[in-house]
């Protein structure tokens, strides 16, 4: 009888060659292979299905991912896909998106410069409409940011 030396976490294993050769030793590694897939399938299942998805017309939408006090906002349309990183705020603030500036905008979106205000319009008024109380709030671009405020404070 021989013996092969499997190397695995901290230790040294001796399995037998009849092992191996056992049709239930391969079965039941298929199963375990099968039972990793079909979990990785369901947390991605379900990490997709935790993005709340607003759709808007044209075929564009917003697509929200939270990891606490911050998260994504991501844009979606025919065009293009991308996501921007955003925090919560606090007091008139709701929350601040960092927005690509003028010189990354076509890298990171996509999208020609040219269609950057109409874009950030639609995204600024969808995240209004989403993430307010009835709507009511305004957001404004201010720098690297597009601010998200609970009141009409800032509406220009």
């Amino acid at each position: 009888m021989t013996c092969q030396v499997l190397l695995f976490g901290a230790g040294v294993g001796y399995v037998p060659d009849f092992v191996f050769q056992s049709r239930v030793f391969w079965l039941l590694l298929a199963v375990v292979i099968a039972g990793i897939l079909l979990y990785q399938q369901l947390i991605f299942h379900r990490k997709k299905k935790s993005m709340t998805s607003h759709h808007q017309q044209g075929g564009a939408k917003i697509l929200y991912s939270n990891n606490g006090r911050s998260g994504h906002v991501w844009y979606r349309s025919r065009e293009a896909e991308f996501a921007m990183y955003f925090e919560f705020s606090g007091g008139d603030c709701i929350a601040s998106i960092n927005i690509p500036g003028l010189e990354e905008w076509q890298k990171h979106t996509g999208l020609p410069l040219s269609q950057r205000d109409e874009v950030l319009d639609f995204i600024g008024q969808q995240v209004v409409k989403d993430q307010t109380t009835d709507g009511k709030g305004s957001f404004k671009v201010e720098g690297g940011w597009l601010n998200i405020m609970k009141n009409e404070k800032f509406n220009e």
